[in-house]
């Protein structure tokens, strides 16, 4: 599925629709999504500035490609595939009666600490942390939303994690980041309210 291709994520929405109809699959619990580009091109001038070296130019192109894939990816994501998500889903009870029983899915995205207003002391990144800002109003807003469907929604920054992306300059392993960030999404119930929170489970200023 190409994030940046509604085309591609509506026939993604489609096979899972099919297969939960044919009954090889159930109604999904869980929604992880991390798809998302950081840009080269991060700075206002192209001289250095508030410390950090000369950059690349910001360019309209490196705009709109971030937000449309770490924006607006995650919003048509909600959009095609939350309908196939538990909601309030009826359970047979180990009795002879079905009883409707509040079972919460879970809408989680990959945000980043970079995209916090209240932490930015650094500048620059001006695409990535602009794309990432508007994703938090979003799942603010699907947080309300969806809050009847008992869906509940959580973001979460991975930390600076050892990538290709970072060129292996992060401070955490990749599998310290997944297991925190899978804690977290493990942690969130039908009492859970919107957050945002790093690996670590510590909550992030907006």
């Amino acid at each position: 599925m190409d994030v940046a291709e509604e085309a591609s994520i509506v026939r993604a929405a489609q096979e899972v629709q099919r297969r939960q109809q044919q009954g090889g699959l159930g109604p999904l619990t869980h929604i992880i999504h991390n798809a998302g580009i950081y840009r080269s091109g991060t700075s206002y001038d192209g001289t250095a500035r508030a410390g950090r070296g000369a950059a690349p130019i910001v360019t309209k192109e490196d705009m709109l490609q971030s937000f449309e894939i770490n924006t607006i990816g995650p919003m048509l994501i909600a959009q095609h595939f939350v309908p196939l998500m538990i909601a309030t889903n009826t359970t047979t009870a180990p009795t002879t009666t079905t009883t409707t029983t509040p079972v919460v899915g879970v809408l989680a995205f990959v945000t980043s600490k970079v995209g916090s207003i209240e932490d930015n002391t650094s500048g620059g990144a001006y695409a990535y942390r602009s794309s990432k800002s508007a994703l938090n109003c979003i799942a603010k807003s699907l947080s309300v939303d969806l809050w009847d469907e008992n869906i509940r929604v959580v973001l979460l920054h991975p930390g600076w994690v050892r990538t290709a992306m970072t060129e292996g300059r992060g401070l955490i392993e990749t599998h310290t980041s997944v297991t925190g960030m899978l804690h977290a999404i493990e942690n969130t119930d039908a009492t859970t309210e919107f957050r945002f929170v790093d690996y670590k489970a510590c909550l992030i200023p907006w």
